[in-house]
């Protein structure tokens, strides 16, 4: 490929997976340079993102993380993640472009990409809400903000009270530091279910009370305003049913459940336009041999006409969009229960946003380290001269 123009080497490589892109970063200094420069970085993940490919799916169990190919789903890996685990327990708070966010019993925090292994931990922010009470729940949101081409982590922390009590925090990739935001005016439903990224803004199931039968809002937390909004539902459901909020194939969707009939899943085709609302598919209680539970589509299959979906933390299904059937994935090595987060393949680097990294943060050390010992070794040769 030596004669061959950088554009159509580039083009070449635009195309491949991440595994195969690191490996060739070897070839010579060159592609190095080539592969890790921010345009490319670019230019592979938007083409990720449009065709819905180099896509994997993370299962985390406990304090264990398991990661699989989406593409085959056939072979269930377990992987390491750079956090200590205190307990028996971590959290993926999200991901977003590649990087994925988790933490740990001790609140210690991460962004990650899986591909590349680079991460970068966040510095620690104290709770001021939690001194008043000790019943408080916590939930982060992870996404990317496109007009400040930044990567952020909200914090919602609430305390079970009535009045609503609050405290909103952000944190910023580039800027590497937290910052108080105003509080907001609603109370979280579930209170142990992490922020959704759909069409540039996180969302959540909330209510305006803290009432058994008060009806669920889908509330926004848009980036460009730094404020929360309430978005408009399909008129036709029970905002008053079990409903859950996910993101499939980049658009937002809304799971309904009737535990008596089963689930409806919809789907917002044109963000922010209510009349966009359509009922993507239903699975009737009468089709599966136990209680649905809570149904989270995750993704389309590679020709769009099947969606997988997690069924109650349990199960991972096929449903497919033409027979109405359901299928059951059996996968060798899959944990008993698990949570689920997809995640994209790719390139992008906590180094290139503000702040220090870990191998950054030792760099310093050891120039500064380098400094004292040229320091000190150029004045003990004046004392000889």
């Amino acid at each position: 490929m030596a004669g061959l123009p950088v554009e159509l080497i580039t083009e070449i490589l635009d195309r491949l997976p991440v595994r195969s892109l690191l490996r060739f970063r070897c070839v010579s200094k060159r592609w190095r340079v080539m592969i890790d420069s921010p345009g490319f970085v670019r230019s592979h993940l938007y083409r990720s993102v449009e065709s819905s490919t180099n896509l994997s799916l993370f299962l985390r169990h406990s304090s264990s993380l398991y990661w699989m190919d989406l593409g085959s789903l056939r072979r269930v890996e377990e992987t390491n993640y750079p956090l200590m685990c205190y307990s028996d327990q971590i959290k993926v708070l999200g991901s977003c472009n590649g990087l994925l966010c988790i933490s740990n019993a001790a609140d210690d925090v991460v962004i990650w990409n899986p591909s590349t292994r680079r991460h970068k931990f966040l510095p620690y922010s104290a709770v001021e809400v939690r001194r008043a009470s000790v019943f408080s729940v916590c939930v982060y949101g992870f996404g990317y903000d496109e007009r400040s081409d930044d990567y952020v982590l909200l914090r919602l922390v609430q305390l079970v009270t009535e009045p609503i009590e609050s405290e909103v925090s952000i944190y910023s990739l580039k800027g590497n530091a937290w910052r108080r935001l105003r509080d907001m005016p609603y109370s979280l439903v579930y209170p142990r279910k992490m922020g959704v990224f759909a069409c540039g803004r996180l969302h959540w199931i909330m209510t305006r009370e803290l009432v058994s039968d008060s009806a669920n809002l889908l509330v926004a937390f848009d980036f460009r305003v730094e404020a929360f909004k309430v978005v408009d539902q399909p008129e036709v459901i029970d905002n008053k049913l079990d409903m859950d909020v996910a993101v499939l194939g980049g658009c937002l969707c809304l799971s309904i459940n009737d535990s008596h009939m089963g689930v409806d899943v919809w789907i917002m085709k044109e963000y922010g336009l209510k009349e966009s609302w359509a009922k993507l598919f239903s699975i009737p209680q009468s089709e599966v041999s136990r209680p649905l539970g809570f149904v989270r589509p995750l993704a389309y299959s590679h020709n769009g006409r099947q969606v997988l979906v997690r069924q109650d933390s349990k199960n991972l299904v096929w449903y497919d969009l033409e027979t109405k059937c359901v299928n059951k994935v059996d996968i060798s090595g899959m944990p008993s229960s698990f949570e689920a987060e997809i995640c994209f393949t790719t390139l992008v680097s906590v180094d290139d946003y503000g702040g220090v990294t870990k191998k950054k943060q030792q760099e310093l050390e050891d120039k500064e380290n380098r400094s004292k010992r040229d320091d000190f070794l150029s004045v003990g040769f004046k004392l000889v001269l």
